[in-house]
């Protein structure tokens, strides 16, 4: 196996995300919404860095792997909706937490935001900068599919700073791209890539392995294909088949070719890992292999955002989801309260597990931050599952911090379900 990684034994199966998802939020009460509104009144003493996040959540056409709350663009209103989205990011910016917050990034996220007109895309981002506090070297990412951009779009974004696109391209291979219902083909994808090079913007790719009828050999190929392209980084995530998806549908049936087991999966993984760093990318974030100095900063720990089923938001212990769809949003919105779906509030303990969650996005914990905020070590709080994890090899410790070994990269989600206290089977 790439890199001769022993990884039998460890654990049967895979995760592919970490605790404390949307997925486990619970549905907003009275109680816990009018709880996130008076923390919203008070005052920001953290130094934590923040995102602002607008979403989008339409899209042409659905990929056939895609499991997150999006909607087709044919079935809705773009300028309704954006206006609904103004309103409802102006109720946050109205509130003394935000007002007196600073944030270091803005991330149009979705969905598929790249579908907004140029002018609705900037105008939007006026808008995020008029109405919250922006940091002055802050960064603009504007996340999409390469079909929605042309040489008029991109440059309207680039002069007006933005710093990078985000695309997903998932794979260079046409075969498998027809496969999971990417709309374009791979040479478009290749020429936008370029494209947005020349006006100076980062390219940072999505790119999926353990898709059906990927084996190495394809998988190598679209790894060397983004460094011949020269991408400033790459989010590298192994396929995760959700139920009712339509990939899980047809991979039941047998319309599509079968996966590749674990090992095959590992194997891929490791492949890029050795292929990207001997090209001078670094790991980084809970996917990323970059060369971007701003990805190995601190992460923004803190998400304000607002859109029909946004799911990233994260203020002090409040994490939150919004309504979907679209229609249910803007109804909400016009209602004049948060338009919130799912709210989760966590305890000291979910605290706790939230700071070891920083081995994910491949941090150490520092031991003395812990102690700080806690009143006591990690090894304190989780005696049996850090000298668990250290004789399987998947942590290592010292004087000052926690933090993965090569092994634990590899099992780096099942190694933070190992600290929640709703602890997942993952044996």
């Amino acid at each position: 196996m790439t890199n001769h990684i022993d990884c039998s034994s460890v654990y049967e199966n895979p995760m592919h995300w970490p605790p404390y998802t949307y997925r486990d939020y619970p549905l907003v009460t009275s109680e816990s919404l009018q709880a996130f509104v008076d923390f919203l009144g008070t005052e920001n003493t953290s130094s934590h860095r923040k995102e602002l996040q607008p979403w989008i959540p339409f899209c042409t056409q659905k990929c056939n792997f895609c499991y997150f709350p999006t909607e087709l663009m044919s079935k809705n209103e773009m300028n309704t909706y954006l206006e609904a989205m103004k309103k409802s990011l102006g109720m946050y910016s109205k509130t003394k937490y935000v007002q007196t917050s600073e944030f270091s990034e803005i991330y149009l996220a979705g969905g598929t935001p790249s579908i907004m007109s140029t002018e609705q895309t900037i105008d939007l981002l006026k808008f995020c900068e008029e109405n919250f506090n922006i940091s002055k070297d802050r960064e603009i990412k504007v996340t999409g599919c390469t079909h929605d951009f042309d040489l008029k779009k991109l440059k309207a974004l680039s002069e007006y700073g933005v710093d990078q696109l985000d695309l997903g391209i998932q794979t260079f291979d046409d075969k498998i791209r027809k496969l999971v219902n990417l709309r374009d083909n791979a040479k478009t994808a290749e020429e936008m890539i370029k494209t947005a090079h020349k006006f100076g913007l980062r390219v940072s790719i999505d790119l999926m392995y353990n898709l059906p009828g990927q084996d190495l050999k394809v998988w190598s190929s679209d790894v060397q294909k983004a460094l011949d392209l020269n991408v400033e980084s790459a989010d590298c995530y192994a396929l995760d088949v959700y139920p009712k998806t339509k990939i899980a549908e047809q991979l039941e049936s047998g319309a599509l070719p079968a996966r590749g087991d674990q090992d095959d999966e590992t194997e891929m993984y490791l492949q890029a890992a050795q292929t990207f760093n001997a090209a001078g990318y670094e790991k980084t974030c809970h996917n990323r292999f970059s060369r971007i100095k701003q990805d190995f900063q601190e992460p923004c720990m803190e998400v304000v955002g607002s859109g029909a089923g946004f799911f990233m938001g994260t203020v002090g212990k409040f994490s939150y989801v919004d309504i979907s769809p679209a229609k249910d949003y803007i109804t909400a919105v016009a209602n004049g309260k948060f338009p919130i779906s799912n709210l989760f509030v966590s305890s000291d303990a979910d605290e706790m597990a939230k700071m070891m969650m920083r081995l994910y996005i491949r941090l150490p914990v520092n031991k003395s931050e812990f102690k700080e905020q806690f009143g006591k070590l990690p090894e304190e709080a989780f005696e049996q599952t850090i000298t668990k994890l250290e004789k399987k090899g998947l942590i290592e410790i010292d004087e000052q911090e926690i933090r993965l070994t090569k092994l634990g990269d590899i099992w780096r989600y099942n190694v933070c379900w190992e600290f929640s206290p709703k602890k997942a089977d993952t044996q």
